[in-house]
């Protein structure tokens, strides 16, 4: 008889929510009368309401549960692995407490949308999966073309005597994850019965074509990160390069592996953070995006990216329209296991800044100069020099002796900054030969962008040098005009009221 899989020790999720008007978050225990009951997530809590992992079985449970509510608009949901409860809540507590664009990126990543939401995007899955099931025949060409592998190629009963089902497969997304050639990033339970040996667990799913044609459903079980292979399809894994991959998920260098024909590949090397399986991507296969959430790729990031090592770049944020994006920060890496570009957060991303900025540092004391003709250069100032960027610098002194100030850059292999008068650093900043200084920016960004902020939306002057709102005498003067338009629309009231009297008297003597 086969053994089933014993569904209590499949991987479940936990459902956190962020309650708009508390700032609170919460890890949801049910909902009682319409009103939502909810556990502190950071404590040992059995008693919390688990989900299985299957997208499936989530969705119903989660439009139950939003039915269900009397208010609920109010709240934001995020559905977050089991494992990783307490990690993520106390992350997502500081990011509400104290918003930043990374950390609000970080809770975007986890967020479940509404049901009515989710509903327009099946509908839109929907169909699409009907015109890919449609008969060969009756496909336009680009569908065809879509899937690297051909459905019917899968040996179903095979599948089906593991636990793995076509439908189930369908359900959750899987199925077209592994037809376009990757990796699910979900899993399902599997179960092998070799007479005297049984064994199951959950494991990611992918494909894999046989020299006769024949395609191979490959299960990636999830497999003991403390006791990692030290040697992958021919390379030596050092233990700098062991620690490295457990603690970041990536190699971060080129290696060579040897393929199943028996050539050696360079290639990167990623974990899957899942699974702890290691994944190689050949080298020549990767490529980078020229353009990536607003910020433009220089050549010199480009080969890093492709070389495996991690680069913080400064990104925008997605807003709506009418809105201003806002900057921030993040380290970006190639991931052999997705096979793309990925953003890198928690202790990930933590361990990738921290290294930036080490380097910002070492590079700053030993190549920027502590000064800049006799006046001293903050450390912030040199760091920002060391990143390209332009720094404003006051307090210098002619051969007179009379004041002056102005802005410097500095490159690699300079042996002084660069110094620009401020008529000669507003032409560069015009023609985009310069980074403007961080005092600037938001002179910049009102005068020569159009933007405005709420302290500066009615200035009809030019912002001066680090002014980031009106001065006393242009608010005084904004206030007078808000005022002169008031009284006349007060003005223009009065008439129309004095008008329409005089109106109806004259048409009544008409008559």
């Amino acid at each position: 008889m086969d053994e089933r899989p014993d569904n209590s020790q499949q991987l479940m999720d936990i459902l956190l929510v962020m309650d708009k008007e508390e700032k609170t978050i919460q890890a949801v225990s049910g909902v009682q009368d319409g009103k939502l009951q909810t556990k502190n997530p950071l404590e040992d809590n059995n008693d919390l309401l688990k989900v299985d992992r299957h997208g499936d079985m989530f969705s119903n449970f989660f439009s139950n549960l939003w039915s269900q509510l009397k208010d609920p608009t109010r709240f934001h949901f995020f559905r977050v692995p089991e494992e990783e409860i307490q990690r993520v809540a106390e992350d997502f507590q500081q990011t509400v407490k104290n918003p930043t664009p990374e950390g609000q990126a970080r809770m975007a990543q986890y967020e479940v949308q509404p049901p009515q939401q989710a509903q327009q995007q099946g509908q839109a899955t929907a169909g699409q999966q009907q015109s890919t099931d449609a008969p060969p025949q009756q496909q336009p060409p680009q569908e065809q073309q879509q899937y690297k592998y051909d459905v019917n190629k899968i040996d179903w009963d095979t599948a089906a005597s593991i636990g793995i089902k076509r439908e189930q497969l369908e359900q959750n997304g899987m199925l077209d994850q592994m037809l376009k050639g990757f990796q699910t990033d979900k899993t399902v339970r599997v179960y092998f019965n070799l007479g005297s040996l049984s064994h199951s667990n959950d494991s990611q799913l992918s494909l894999r074509e046989n020299p006769d044609g024949k395609l191979v459903v490959c299960s990636h079980g999830i497999l003991d990160l403390d006791k990692m292979q030290k040697q992958f399809f021919g390379y030596e894994i050092a233990s700098k390069d062991m620690d490295t991959i457990k603690l970041t998920g990536n190699l971060g260098h080129p290696a060579e592996v040897t393929n199943r024909a028996g050539e050696k590949i360079p290639s990167l090397i990623s974990r899957n953070l899942k699974t702890n399986e290691l994944v190689s991507f050949p080298l020549d296969k990767v490529r980078i995006p020229a353009e990536k959430n607003g910020h433009t790729f220089t050549p010199e990031e480009i080969t890093k990216l492709k070389q495996g090592e991690a680069v913080v770049c400064q990104f925008k944020t997605k807003v709506k329209e009418g809105q201003t994006p806002k900057n921030y920060q993040a380290p970006v890496q190639f991931n052999a296991a997705k096979m793309q570009l990925e953003f890198l957060f928690g202790e990930r991303g933590k361990l990738a800044m921290d290294r930036h900025r080490e380097m910002q540092k070492q590079n700053t004391n030993l190549e920027v100069p502590k000064t800049f003709r006799k006046q001293e250069l903050t450390e912030k100032s040199r760091i920002e020099l060391s990143a390209g960027g332009t720094v404003k610098v006051s307090g210098l002194k002619d051969k007179n002796g009379k004041p002056y100030h102005g802005y410097v850059t500095w490159q690699p292999g300079q042996k002084y900054p660069a110094f620009m008068f401020p008529k000669d650093y507003k032409t560069a900043l015009e023609e985009g030969r310069v980074k403007p200084a961080v005092e600037n920016e938001v002179q910049v960004a009102v005068n020569s962008e159009g933007k405005t902020n709420e302290a500066t939306k009615n200035l009809k002057e030019a912002l001066q040098s680090a002014q980031t709102r009106p001065t006393r005498e242009q608010k005084q003067q904004q206030d007078r005009k808000e005022q002169q338009k008031e009284d006349k629309k007060q003005e223009q009231r009065q008439e129309q009221k004095q008008d329409k009297p005089r109106q109806k008297r004259t048409r009544g003597v008409t008559r």
